[in-house]
C-alpha cells in the first residue's frame, strides 16, 4: 500500500490485489486505522451493516484513491460520496 495521510472516517477507493484474485478489485470503505501492517476500514459498500469492520492485509491494497482525486479540482466535496451511498 502507497504511503499516504489517510483520515480517519475518509471515504477511499481501494484497488486490492489479493493472491486468490486474478485481477485487481476495487471497493470504496471509510478508512480506519493501520494496526500491524493490517488496513481496518467499515461501512463497505458489499457489507449490510455499516458497522462491520474488515480487515485487509496492507500488501494486498495496491492503490488509493479520494473522491477529489477520481474527479479533480471540481466543487463536489466528500460529502457528497457519503451522502449516496446512505441514500435508500
Amino acid at each position: 500500500m502507497e504511503n499516504k495521510h489517510f483520515i480517519k472516517g475518509q471515504r477511499y477507493l481501494f484497488h486490492e490485489k489479493a493472491p486468490y484474485h486474478d485481477k485487481c478489485i476495487t471497493f470504496r470503505a471509510n478508512f480506519i486505522s493501520v494496526i500491524n501492517k493490517t488496513l481496518l476500514v467499515n461501512s463497505c459498500e458489499n457489507e449490510k451493516s455499516s458497522k462491520t469492520i474488515v480487515s485487509i492485509p496492507t500488501d494486498w491494497i495496491k492503490k488509493t484513491e479520494r473522491l477529489e482525486d477520481i474527479i479533480g479540482d471540481t466543487v463536489l466535496p466528500s460529502d457528497v460520496l457519503l451522502l449516496i451511498d446512505n441514500f435508500n
